[in-house]
């Protein structure tokens, strides 16, 4: 038998072994349903070399991964065994006719306290990347998340042949479909978001300094010396200095607390109180060599060409980054899991709560090689940064030589530095406003219900509003019936409004004045499709008249469809985002800015969905109580 006999023999029988072995890890059916059971507890770890006490979700940081089939019955048990309150949201799913298993307390559940467990259920009728993590004050900053992967049905439509039509090319895509990797990526501190909080509301600062990002739960101190930071300084972190004269960024590379004092709040602003700010939060950088997250990738001689899929999950607290691979072109083919035109980037902008998925074409020639995949913070609070490694090995080639430090003899030329900046004139960055659905679905060009928000500081720096003032009515989430267990029909005021049953699509236009930073605002329940976005001031009474006054800043064609977009910064003028989702499933919703401390801080509505035609809730969720 010749070599190229034996290498398609080998490689129809791998695929078809491959099959059947992607097919047993997933868990089993049970009732033609599939089960999960997430326990939680509380543990001391060291994610980037420093210990400190945080979630573990099954004995593992991050999460385990939940795989399932599009399609699919899910049942997951949560069982809390940490100490403190907790609730389990699925970051996109949209809860189709489940709106009691969101995951919110005090709005779809009261929080599962600590010996409790509750089981939700629900429905994947959705395909691709998703997370889980806590909706329970800022507990995501403790690590309480992990990666969901929706596997597409049978005959789903794919924009892959929109890349390539070489039948070699799209089955070795096909394969990387079914291997793909997910890339959870996060900000991380040495402190308890408790005690991060406890500061914030004594100080009457917002806490934005963090130690490190993280890629899949491992990562290290990088500190910068006072001499590489000018040059790394963002005309945003200058402009924000420049309040207080003389000021400089802090060891941790953040911006120091007496310049986000003198970040002006709203009337009735609490005095500033510096001195319970203990100084290692600002001002101690320690390098640590914690670990590093290496990714390692194979092609084999039979293998004409060697694809990845990577699931860019942005799980940050506060930042948002720019992500690059060295050397390679990423294509991006689904933005938070809804498939997208491919398009070609070398770095990509993933926002607080967003995720991508993207493919890359390894070298098909030459020896192994290691490449670098960089994650460097654009946000003005802070320089951030970190890497991990693709390990990929040419069957056949020698090993890349690594010396003692873990460092490649051939280190990969990057596209970017620590700041995010491209580092030469040809890198292409990913434009999420431009990126177009895959065989978009036609929307409305008229709408039924407007309601335009005003997301701004209401008070210190530290309380935030969705639209004027604050919403206080977290600070008792979870202890009085969930709100979707007894809705408000026709409520309307500053945080909560009711979209009449009779409504089919809705304009949400956010409001940002100057001065603001970008709000990753996310939506629960149904996503959303991203209409415009502009500066200045939003003067027109409805969509249609700005469209037909600037019709060049809207796209009523294609699109984006999001659940996670933030709003133009308004560092100099006033900024704008007009959102347009439709409104037929029936529940109590949450929107909110992703941002840990903006949420902790009021920055979000609750959306009553349909109150009229409500589905019946079933009776273990109305009966759930707690028995510890």
């Amino acid at each position: 038998m010749g070599f190229f006999t034996r290498c398609t023999a080998l490689f129809l029988a791998t695929s078809a072994l491959f099959n059947v072995i992607f097919a047993s890890a997933l868990p089993p059916l049970v009732d033609n349903k599939r089960h999960f059971v997430l326990t939680l507890t509380w543990e001391k770890i060291s994610p980037d070399g420093v210990e400190r006490d945080m979630f573990l979700v099954n004995g593992q940081f991050p999460g385990p991964l939940l795989e399932m089939n599009e399609g699919d019955d899910v049942v997951i048990l949560v069982k809390n065994e940490s100490p403190y309150n907790a609730t389990i949201h699925y970051h996109g799913i949209e809860m189709m006719g489940t709106p009691w298993s969101d995951g919110v307390p005090g709005i779809s559940q009261n929080h599962i306290q600590p010996g409790c467990a509750f089981t939700q259920r629900w429905k994947a009728t959705q395909r691709g990347t998703f997370f889980y993590h806590s909706h329970s004050e800022s507990q995501v900053n403790d690590g309480l998340y992990g990666p969901i992967v929706i596997h597409p049905a049978l005959n789903t439509p794919k924009p892959y042949s929109m890349i390539t039509e070489d039948p070699v090319s799209l089955h070795a895509i096909e394969l990387a479909e079914k291997r793909r990797i997910p890339m959870v990526l996060s900000d991380w501190r040495h402190i308890t978001s408790d005690k991060e909080w406890e500061i914030s509301e004594q100080s009457h600062i917002e806490h934005i300094c963090f130690d490190s990002i993280l890629i899949n739960g491992k990562g290290n101190v990088n500190c910068l010396s006072p001499e590489e930071q000018p040059a790394l300084t963002t005309p945003g972190q200058a402009a924000l200095l420049g309040l207080v004269p003389g000021a400089k960024l802090t060891t941790k590379s953040c911006l120091p607390p007496d310049v986000l004092a003198a970040i002006p709040g709203s009337p009735g602003a609490l005095p500033v109180d510096l001195a319970v700010i203990p100084p290692d939060l600002f001002n101690k950088c320690t390098a640590t060599t914690g670990s590093s997250d290496m990714i390692e990738v194979t092609k084999t001689k039979c293998e004409a060409e060697k694809w990845i899929m990577l699931d860019l999950i942005g799980t940050f607290g506060l930042h948002t980054v720019q992500v690059s691979l060295d050397e390679l072109t990423m294509w991006v083919v689904a933005a938070d899991a809804n498939y997208v035109e491919p398009t070609a980037a070398n770095s990509i902008l993933v926002a607080n709560g967003q995720r991508y998925t993207v493919l890359v074409k390894l070298p098909a020639e030459g020896p192994s090689r290691r490449y670098t995949f960089r994650v460097s913070s654009v946000s003005d609070p802070q320089i951030l940064f970190a890497t991990s490694t693709i390990d990929y090995r040419v069957q056949g080639s020698k090993p890349a030589q690594v010396y003692a430090n873990n460092t490649s003899a051939s280190a990969s030329t990057p596209w970017i530095n620590v700041r995010g900046v491209n580092l030469t004139s040809d890198v292409v960055f990913f434009d999420p406003s431009a990126v177009k659905p895959f065989q978009p679905a036609p929307i409305p060009r008229d709408v039924d219900k407007t309601y335009k928000f005003t997301m701004q500081i209401d008070g210190n720096n530290n309380q935030w509003a969705f639209n004027v003032t604050r919403d206080r009515d977290l600070d008792t989430a979870g202890v009085a019936p969930p709100l979707l267990f007894a809705p408000r029909p026709g409520l309307q005021d500053n945080h909560t409004i009711t979209v009449p049953s009779e409504a089919s699509w809705v304009d949400y236009v956010m409001q940002v004045p100057v001065g603001q930073p970008p709000h990753p605002v996310h939506a629960h329940g149904r996503h959303f499709y991203v209409l415009g976005q502009g500066s200045g001031a939003f003067k027109w009474d409805s969509v249609a008249e700005a469209v037909q006054d600037v019709p060049e800043l809207f796209n009523l064609v294609n699109p984006p469809l999001r659940d996670t977009f933030p709003t133009p910064a308004s560092s100099l003028e006033a900024a704008w985002l007009v959102l347009r989702r439709p409104s037929d499933n029936p529940g109590v919703w949450f929107l909110h800015c992703h941002i840990m401390s903006h949420l902790q801080g009021g920055m979000s509505m609750v959306i009553q969905d349909g109150t009229d035609d409500l589905p019946e809730i079933p009776k273990e969720f109305l009966d759930w109580s707690c028995q510890a």
